[in-house]
């Protein structure tokens, strides 16, 4: 494509139309482009011309400049050139069936946050689906598709355009090592446990616990619980009946440990001066108490973005990327830190 100086159309325009086809049609993102001396002398324009151009798609961030390097394709160029519409489509297992996955309805939404706070950046558009409404006739209406990890395989049988199925694993081994290490770090002596035992999470906290010389946890300290508060609060009072002696209790997810520190202000046990609480799991917006919680936080926003990049990548023909189960932050709160505790009683005291 040349320019047409008969063209009603302003120069630099036409120019910029050119380039931009040139650009994404004959380079890839590690070649460098033409100089404004080349890109001049091949069209017959000046190089102020060329420059205006340039930086409308510099703007636009099909490019970039490298200093001492030259002009380069922006490697999401082919994110600017295309927009797609994907379906996400929903199950019901997955947000509503803690016996296969604990971490799921407030978790999950979080996913979606992920996926909806990705749209912009990948130029993409998402429509949420149940798959109880999914039909052959969707086909039509997308790019393509985002599974969550449980639809139905009837459902995917009738997929007929390119689709990911989403992962929103975590690191939960690497999760409760954190916990325990930090157990181990306070000095607590005596550790309970409330909730799914599944996946190897106990023997994660005891190898810790071995390997600093700590007493492990014992079978009889270990409470296996519903996901529900109101079970976490009869499974703490079970736990507390057959060990008197815990100063510490982990939680497999906060919402159990909401339960548990339910069941310790009503039998007024001091939290954490009789006992340490540690929950689990906690997303960005995690719900206020007295005492704060302390918890693994893990960022539940990331399945949802890496299933929009994997989409992307997939529609756009390049390789898929390769999912890392996301990992814990130990986040240090009042239920389990003695010193937070003073430290904010001694500032109500001093502001009295």
């Amino acid at each position: 494509m040349q320019v047409d100086r008969n063209s009603p159309l302003p120069l630099q325009h036409q120019l910029y139309s050119a380039l931009k086809d040139w650009f994404t049609t004959g380079f890839g993102p590690s070649d460098c482009l033409p100089t404004e001396i080349e890109i001049a002398a091949r069209h017959g324009v000046s190089r102020g011309t060329v420059r205006i151009a340039l930086d409308r798609l510099v703007q636009e961030n099909l490019i970039v400049r490298v200093a001492g390097r030259g002009t380069f394709l922006n490697p999401d160029y082919l994110v600017r050139l295309k927009k797609y519409r994907i379906g996400v489509i929903l199950s019901e297992v997955d947000f509503f069936t803690n016996n296969i996955w604990e971490y799921a309805w407030t978790n999950h939404l979080e996913v979606i946050n992920g996926i909806m706070e990705s749209n912009l950046p990948n130029n993409i558009t998402t429509e949420l689906i149940s798959e109880d409404y999914f039909s052959l006739s969707c086909n039509d209406d997308y790019d393509g598709f985002i599974l969550w990890p449980y639809v139905q395989a009837s459902v995917k049988k009738q997929i007929e355009k390119p689709f990911v199925q989403m992962s929103y694993n975590i690191d939960i081994l690497d999760g409760f090592a954190k916990v325990a290490a930090d157990i181990v770090e306070y000095g607590y002596s005596t550790t309970g446990y409330v909730g799914f035992t599944h996946g190897g999470r106990i023997d994660a906290m005891n190898g810790v616990f071995t390997a600093a010389g700590h007493p492990v946890m014992k079978p009889d300290a270990i409470v296996e619980c519903g996901a529900s508060l109101k079970e976490a609060y009869r499974s703490c009072m079970d736990l507390l009946a057959r060990n008197p002696a815990l100063d510490c209790i982990v939680c497999s997810t906060d919402l159990r440990a909401r339960g548990v520190l339910q069941y310790l202000s009503e039998n007024d046990i001091a939290v954490p001066g009789k006992i340490a609480v540690y929950g689990f799991d906690g997303p960005r917006r995690t719900a206020k108490g007295n005492p704060t919680l302390t918890t693994c936080r893990f960022d539940w926003t990331y399945p949802g973005r890496f299933a929009m990049v994997s989409i992307r990548s997939l529609l756009d023909g390049g390789p898929l990327p390769v999912y890392a189960p996301p990992k814990g932050e130990l986040i240090r709160r009042e239920s389990s830190c003695r010193t937070a505790l003073s430290a904010s009683s001694d500032a109500g005291s001093d502001a009295s």
